[in-house]
């Protein structure tokens, strides 16, 4: 045992050898044991997790490129913002889901007591600050959409409504995670409103919003056995079997990724679109992966990979639309990210982790 102060700091084993009670009474009644600049941050951008926080991102970029928007200070905003938006749902789930966490992942759970639960949520509300102070600077349009994803991701975790624990409602606000940033960028148009005629905009919003509704099935898999025993109710254990939740996941998975066929049939993309088709195969090893594999390594190492395919798949379409420079720089700079936070293991889901 590692006294810091006067807080008292178990190792990661003498934490996980404490009963399930035990360890829940150290995370709530820790102020944090990390007092280190450097270590908070460390902690910090391990709850935001900026692994996760690139679709929503991409897809506010290739709403502004559909939108032949300029890139100038405003839509360099929207980035942040919209970064942010996956960044501070992520804190809020990491504050909010203990118990699941405890049985899915208590390694993150250990995580959370030595930064202090009450301080990540306190970290979370000032995220939110830097976002709304930000998107007043672009317009009143902007700053309402940003005040509406706060709501969003606070809700999504958080009681009155705690969003996830509601099946289908949950999946439908997930997958705003990505829609919503693709709908931002319209409030910096100079002719906003005109979107709502524009049938290519309209359908790609659609099918953004149905590909990650897929994505949600998906990211409940590994967590399927401790969500049932901390009693969560989710799109994967309304399933009788974790199989059967792959098998469910797996399919709508395949069909989401076929999406650019159906695009194209519209006649609102041009044909070069069926290039993003490329991933189908790799998606099918994921669903397969899925299916096959139902140990929590296995299942967590699949979940990590699919937020590279992902933004892979997003980039795809972002330099078909717009093979310019500046997009290759934020696919670039996207991928970069990915393997700077692997490479410095700073994600509470890790790839050691085992349920």
């Amino acid at each position: 045992m590692i006294v810091t102060g006067t807080i008292s700091k178990p190792t990661l084993d003498e934490f996980l050898d404490k009963s399930a009670e035990a360890r829940i009474d150290w995370v709530n009644s820790s102020e944090g044991c990390t007092t280190s600049i450097p270590g908070r941050l460390a902690l910090f951008l391990s709850f935001a997790r900026p692994r996760t926080c690139l679709p929503g991102m991409l897809a506010f970029y290739l709403s502004c490129k559909l939108l032949e928007l300029p890139i100038d200070l405003d839509v360099l905003i929207g980035f942040a913002i919209t970064f942010l938006y996956s960044a501070v749902a992520n804190l809020f789930n990491a504050y909010s889901d203990i118990a699941e966490d405890n049985e899915n992942i208590p390694a993150r759970l250990y995580l959370l007591g030595l930064y202090g639960r009450r301080r990540l949520l306190r970290s979370a509300y000032a995220v939110c600050g830097v976002m709304l102070a930000s998107a007043a600077v672009v317009s009143g349009g902007f700053f309402l959409m940003t005040a509406i994803c706060i709501v969003i991701a606070h809700q999504y975790s958080l009681p009155p409504f705690r969003v996830k624990a509601r099946p289908v409602l949950s999946i439908g606000l997930f997958a705003l995670d990505v829609a919503f940033p693709f709908l931002m960028a319209p409030t910096m148009a100079e002719r906003g409103p005109a979107v709502l005629g524009n049938w290519q905009f309209i359908i790609m919003a659609v099918y953004l919003f149905a590909w990650f509704a897929a994505k949600g099935l998906v990211k409940n898999l590994p967590d399927y056995d401790g969500d049932r025993n901390a009693g969560l109710t989710t799109s994967a254990t309304i399933s009788g079997t974790r199989q059967r939740a792959a098998v469910v996941a797996s399919v709508a998975t395949g069909t989401v990724y076929l999406g650019p066929l159906l695009l194209v049939a519209t006649g609102q993309f041009a044909d070069k679109y069926l290039i993003a088709l490329v991933w189908f195969p790799v998606v099918c090893i994921q669903c397969a992966r899925m299916i096959l594999r139902d140990d929590s390594r296995s299942a967590n190492n699949m979940l990590r990979f699919d937020m590279v395919v992902s933004t892979g798949y997003l980039s795809t379409w972002i330099l078909l639309v717009d093979p310019s420079f500046s997009s290759i720089s934020i696919v670039a700079g996207s991928l970069m990210i990915i393997f700077l936070m692997d490479a410095l293991k700073l994600d509470t889901r890790k790839k050691e982790d085992i349920g």
